[in-house]
């Protein structure tokens, strides 16, 4: 890495400095700090980790970590000796909580990571900031009505309950039509997997089996790499089982369902994929990229390769760029073809994985042209419909009226709108068109209609798949 590079990802960044209000509390409970770039642009952080470049020398990155704690270069040390070579993911190195001095009542924990950046970098360790990622922050279908939250430049859309966002899908019938696999003869299924909230499983004697029997045929979760167990306490776990209401305050939470619409919408369009799903938000919506890229590393090393990967999340960040970021994702994607959600910020401002030059970035579509809540820009390569969109849901779940909200009684169905359920058609119609194709792969027939001049393209939006 020349100099150059090196001063260019070290730019400067700083706490946010206007007030978050009513999302503080929100933010506190999810562990989630909003900072500022020296453009003024915000962006979402981890205060108690940071992500570290996957060939880093372990004992090089211990020798660092014991400055500030001891205990955590042990276990660092121990798990170098327990997993030999390091894997391709970036390393995620917890920090303690800052030091408090004498006259300051609450340190700043952005300064602190700022500090564990600058000691990692002297001694030539690339880190960067474990930038938050969140999941598209589905909306309904209209602006009117809606309750906006603002953070910086950043609009977070839902009402807030107490401390958590509420969810804004709802019920819905069975839209009937599910296709039947096709079973072409000589043909390797899609293999696709879904990085989201992860998919409602069964419970009882098949804990690893699709709750919805629409999914059960084509949802496959590896067993050998759900997390294990833990507390029942903020913040809460992200693992593999799609979680309707983790802190039991009798509502849905923000994002609970998310990866198991997803995996519907996936299915509808290409129903002989072998579909694996992977949790790395939890079902508030909130995820962070050293843990999507273990999860990803860890799921390709027990099921892959994958042919595509759907990342229906995303992040602004620092000065519109992350290098350690982009690189490790794209090492660990290989050939398979990565598709993310745009984003519902209403902006031209890049999303990331979204917008890297690698990955397909995909806008939402409403009956007029641009959905009101879809992110645009030349970084969006491709567009389908997103407003009141259908899918697979919870099965059996009532959630009690709230403010001017009715009750609501959710059986198997839901309808969502957001760059979330785009995604997942554009990477299915891909992963369809490979499979009746038989020879080509779902990156081969991206670069094969992002070429063909004749699609129909719409400005800052890209390619339309009509799906």
């Amino acid at each position: 890495m020349t100099n150059v590079e090196r001063d260019r990802r070290r730019r400067p960044w700083r706490r946010h400095a206007g007030s978050l209000d009513e999302l503080a509390a929100v933010f506190g409970r999810r562990r989630i700090a909003l900072a500022a770039d020296d453009d003024g642009r915000t962006f979402l952080i981890r205060p108690d980790s940071v992500a570290v470049e996957s060939g880093a020398d372990p004992e090089k990155v211990a020798k660092v970590v014991e400055k500030w704690d001891q205990d955590a270069a042990k276990r660092m040390r121990g798990r170098s000796r327990d997993r030999g070579a390091p894997g391709r993911a970036v390393t995620k190195v917890t920090l303690p909580a800052p030091a408090r001095h004498r006259g300051v009542t609450e340190p700043d924990p952005l300064e602190h990571v700022r500090q564990r950046l600058d000691e990692l970098g002297a001694a030539d360790i690339e880190a960067e900031p474990n930038y938050v990622v969140l999941g598209g922050q589905t909306v309904t279908g209209s602006p009117f009505g809606q309750t906006f939250t603002w953070a910086g430049d950043m609009a977070f859309i839902g009402d807030i309950a107490e401390v958590s966002l509420r969810s804004s899908v709802e019920p819905a019938e069975d839209p009937g039509g599910w296709p039947a696999p096709l079973g072409l003869t000589g043909r390797n299924a899609p293999k696709i997997l879904v990085l989201d909230t992860g998919l409602r499983l069964r419970d009882g004697d098949s804990p690893s089996e699709a709750e919805h029997e629409v999914l059960r045929a084509c949802c496959q979760v590896g067993d050998d790499w759900v997390s294990s167990p833990a507390p029942r306490q903020p913040p809460f776990p992200v693992d593999d089982d799609d979680e309707r209401d983790d802190d039991d305050t009798g509502f849905l939470d923000f994002e609970a369902g998310h990866g198991t619409f997803i995996a519907g919408l996936v299915h509808r369009q290409c129903p002989d994929a072998e579909i694996y799903t992977a949790g790395v938000l939890s079902s508030f919506g909130d995820g962070d990229v050293a843990h999507v890229l273990e999860r990803l590393d860890a799921a390709t090393a027990a099921h892959g390769p994958f042919d595509v990967v759907v990342m229906s999340f995303g992040a602004f960040l620092p000065h519109d760029e992350s290098t350690l970021f982009r690189e490790t994702l794209v090492s660990l994607l290989g050939g398979a073809l990565g598709v993310a959600a745009a984003g519902n910020q209403q902006t031209c401002r890049p999303y990331f994985p979204a917008a890297f030059p690698e990955i397909v970035g995909v806008g939402a579509l409403a009956a007029e042209g641009r959905a009101w809540f879809s992110n645009f820009g030349p970084w969006v390569d491709a567009c389908a419909p997103g407003v009141d969109v259908v899918s697979t849901f919870f099965v059996d779940v009532t959630e009690p009226a709230f403010g001017r909200h009715a009750e609501r009684r959710f059986e198997g169905f839901a309808r969502w709108s957001g760059t979330s359920f785009s995604a997942p058609k554009v990477a299915a119609a891909l992963a369809q068109a490979a499979y009746l194709d038989g020879t080509a792969t779902p990156a081969a027939v991206w670069q094969r209609v992002a070429a063909d001049y004749q699609r129909l393209r719409m400005p800052d939006l890209g390619i339309v798949f009509n799906v």
